[in-house]
């Protein structure tokens, strides 16, 4: 049995953007496993991975930390279904990896933290406000006074994508593959803990439904805001 920790909100909400690219590739190696929900502030639930942040796959003897890592894992065990295809591809997409979450997650943080923040569990609520108030380096309430601003931001960010998808159905080429699940990650991210619509109408919001519906609508049949 494959064990994937990662963060629980309320209403059984599963949000990290970091645990939905393992939970995406999992789906896309056809491999079974069981989630287990822990609370941001709950570091000793986590403590026998050796860090303090989820997600963290327990896979037989082997404890893996890190989205990124977890994909290597899941690509090294099970090779049937690549994620990746080759090394070359894999270097890529690391590169992929390391500009979506500078380019992407972190300013949209700023966008979504007070929506986050109505739906974390209560447990956390101090916690993330001190952890996310001292990272976007304003209060909540500043944030969301800000949100247009941010907006506009994203929309300039995901006009590669948008280019992008005019040549290729999927971020990865053909067919979808990790990079995908990478941006994808960070919408179902807003999905579930925003109200706010963070793709607008588009090739990349048609790429969104069409991921949501992969693997049996693995990622269109959770709880959203």
């Amino acid at each position: 049995m494959i064990l994937l920790w990662e963060l629980g909100g309320r209403n059984d909400r599963r949000y990290s953007v970091f645990s939905w690219r393992s939970r995406m590739a999992l789906a896309h190696k056809g491999l079974d496993f069981e989630a287990r929900p822990v609370c941001m502030s709950d570091k000793a639930a986590i403590a026998f991975s050796g860090g303090k942040t989820v997600p963290v796959m327990r896979d037989g003897d082997s404890v893996v930390r890190d989205s990124w890592k977890i994909a290597e894992h899941l690509e090294s065990r099970y090779p049937d279904k690549p994620l990746f295809g080759g090394d070359i591809a894999r270097g890529v997409t690391h590169a992929f990896n390391t500009w979506i979450d500078r380019a992407l997650v972190a300013p949209l943080l700023e966008v979504l933290a007070p929506d986050i923040h109505e739906r974390v569990d209560p447990a956390d609520e101090t916690y993330f406000r001190e952890t996310m108030q001292k990272f976007v380096k304003m209060t909540l309430e500043e944030a969301r006074a800000k949100r247009d601003e941010g907006m506009r931001r994203l929309t300039r960010t995901l006009e590669p994508m948008q280019a992008l998808l005019k040549r290729q159905p999927w971020i990865a080429g053909a067919q979808p593959a990790y990079g995908d699940y990478i941006l994808f990650s960070v919408f179902q991210w807003a999905r579930i803990m925003s109200p706010q619509v963070v793709v607008e109408d588009g090739l990349v919001s048609e790429w969104r439904e069409r991921m949501l519906d992969l693997h049996g609508a693995f990622a269109r049949n959770v709880a959203t805001a």
